[in-house]
């Protein structure tokens, strides 16, 4: 299996949960790329057969200014049945907890991503192996 994990990180957590997801995806045998966000063409996920994306939430409900451009080119493609599942880290605390996964994941799926149910939201203040099982889980 051909897996893309793509992520953006202000503090590093988000980051530290797309190692953890590449390590477990690796350990199962799947060809991994990783890479940050504002380096990625949006089309280029239709070559995976699955892809994860992390981000973290700025300003408390917004995406973070480095996935502006990613999120601006979701409406270019048709992505139909192209699948993905999202991850990262915030105050879950919030109202709106991790409110920027929420944002992208309603635009994905209005232009035909495949968008896991399950997303993985970790508070910023988890502990490391706190957040590496929960990024293995989510990898399983």
């Amino acid at each position: 299996m051909k897996v893309f994990i793509g992520y953006v990180s202000l503090s590093g957590n988000t980051e530290k949960m797309a190692i953890s997801i590449k390590n477990r995806m690796k350990a199962v045998g799947c060809e991994v790329y990783m890479e940050r966000l504002d380096t990625v063409e949006v089309d280029a996920l239709k070559d995976f057969d699955l892809a994860f994306i992390g981000l973290y939430t700025w300003n408390l409900e917004d995406v973070p200014y480095e996935a502006n451009e990613f999120y601006e080119e979701i409406d270019q493609v048709d992505f139909a049945g192209v699948k993905v599942a999202l991850f990262g880290a915030g105050d879950l605390t919030h109202s709106k907890p991790c409110a920027a996964m929420d944002i992208l994941s309603d635009k994905m799926k209005r232009f035909g991503f495949d968008v896991y149910d399950r997303v993985l939201k970790i508070h910023h203040e988890s502990s490391t192996y706190e957040q590496l099982r929960k990024c293995e889980d989510f990898a399983e």
